[in-house]
């Protein structure tokens, strides 16, 4: 456990873990002080993600309208934004992945907040170029992208509210950018989508919120379940009933950790419970709307992509856990 007051926007690098909202500063996970590489951001800011290869971070304002892109070492690439309709209540769409020629690509809601468009991070330059674009009623929010680069999916919601997820071809969406505007291809679930993630190139992990909503059928998924889907054939490799509710889950070691309350982690071939930290705090969040609740879940959690380890913070100490 490591001491830090005021840490929020953990990330690790090659070189380690940092905090990028105060201005990178490193937490030495041997107590020592740390070091900052440039002044803070702002206390705005208070979520992060860093590109698959590394070199774009992006760092947002969870209920705001804007986000920086940045360099490893500190150095702003640009400014980013989306629409301010309900952006108070609702996480920033936005994930960074490596487009087919090796570049980091960007995909967020630059336009409108039911528009996804997909553009080169560091440049700006824009790949989803269509402007007859029709895009359906539908926050997006708590955007993923498959390792490959084939899919997209979006835990976002939709008007009165119920959160609601769906899965685009997103290799298809630099020459058909209307692919991303429909609301076809969701996940079929009777309750709402309380997290998604992709655990691989193939296959979504879906959570679904508690409340009285019962299955519409034998593959639908109701209220406190987890489940292994495929966008590819719309089935389901398993579903699971729960003692209690997910919320936001992130793939961990070929695994799911999931973040409703305290870290949980779950076999990915059957749903089992493996592991729990019941005296780590991650907070309530079971939906894309967080309003002044946005430092939940996902927001306090880092997987190390080069070890099986994550770090949890609380805003005050940061633990480290490491899986055997």
């Amino acid at each position: 456990m490591v001491a830090v007051e005021g840490v929020k926007t953990l990330v690790w690098t090659d070189e380690g873990l940092y905090d990028v909202a105060a201005g990178w500063r490193s937490i030495p996970l041997d107590g020592s002080s740390g070091s900052s590489r440039t002044s803070g951001y702002g206390a705005e800011f208070d979520a992060a993600t860093v590109s698959p290869c590394g070199d774009v971070v992006a760092l947002v304002a969870s209920t705001g309208t804007t986000g920086l892109l940045l360099r490893p070492d500190g150095e702003l690439i640009r400014e980013i934004n989306r629409s301010d309709y309900c952006a108070d209540a609702y996480r920033y769409p936005l994930a960074l992945y490596t487009l087919p020629d090796g570049r980091t690509g960007l995909v967020h809601c630059p336009e409108d907040y039911n528009r996804l468009d997909i553009e080169v991070a560091v440049s700006g330059e824009r790949i989803t170029v269509d402007t007859d674009r029709e895009p359906e009623d539908v926050f997006h929010s708590r955007l993923a992208v498959s390792p490959n680069g084939r899919y997209l999916l979006s835990a976002g919601w939709v008007w009165h509210p119920v959160d609601w997820l769906a899965v685009y071809e997103l290799s298809r969406a630099s020459t058909e950018p209307a692919v991303l505007d429909s609301l076809r291809g969701f996940a079929p679930t009777s309750a709402d989508v309380a997290g998604a993630c992709f655990l691989d190139n193939d296959d979504v992990v879906i959570s679904t919120c508690p409340g009285a909503a019962v299955p519409e059928g034998p593959e639908s998924l109701g209220p406190d379940m987890l489940a292994r889907w495929s966008p590819a054939t719309k089935t389901f490799a398993w579903r699971k009933q729960l003692d209690s509710t997910a919320g936001d889950v992130v793939a961990m070691a070929g695994h799911i950790l999931a973040l409703h309350e305290y870290p949980r982690l779950y076999d990915a071939t059957s749903g089992a419970l493996m592991a729990e930290w019941p005296d780590l705090s991650t907070g309530p969040s079971t939906s894309s709307i967080v309003w002044d609740e946005s430092f939940s879940g996902t927001a306090r959690v880092a997987i190390d992509p080069a070890g099986q380890r994550f770090a949890v913070t609380d805003g005050e100490r940061i633990t480290i856990v490491r899986l055997e």
